[in-house]
């Protein structure tokens, strides 16, 4: 007779998990992308899990916080290493970010993938030759 009340449970807990989800909007979530998905989920007040399952069947595959927070972050970059006429860039990666917040599932571009990887190949050759001069 004890499972049968685990089950029951068990039952509720699922219809109470699944009213909250279905009461989570895309305008919701594209308000939390800047945040890692713990964050968001709690914000939401529901369980990870219940955010990742309203997430697929909103067709967000993937949580887009890295991906933005690295553009976010390449800007930075651009801008401490810019000069005037890279303006036109930040305003492509502005323009890619807010592309990404209205469809999450876009892959980055592939230009802006290789200024993100040319600034990363920077950063490590930097970071090399101060640890050689440290040693």
């Amino acid at each position: 007779m004890a499972p049968v009340l685990k089950n029951k449970k068990r039952t509720y807990a699922i219809r109470v998990s699944r009213s909250k989800r279905h009461t989570i909007t895309f305008e919701h979530l594209s308000g939390k992308f800047n945040m890692p998905m713990d964050a968001a989920s709690k914000s939401l007040a529901v369980s990870k899990s219940t955010l990742k399952l309203r997430c697929r069947e909103l067709g967000i595959l993937v949580w887009p916080y890295r991906k933005l927070s690295s553009l976010e972050k390449l800007i930075d970059k651009v801008v401490e290493l810019a000069h005037h006429g890279f303006q036109f860039i930040v305003c492509k990666i502005r323009q890619e970010i807010e592309a990404i917040k209205m469809n999450p599932s876009l892959k980055i571009k592939n230009e802006i993938e290789c200024l993100r990887r040319a600034m990363y190949d920077l950063h490590y050759k930097k970071r090399r030759d101060d640890s050689r001069v440290a040693n």
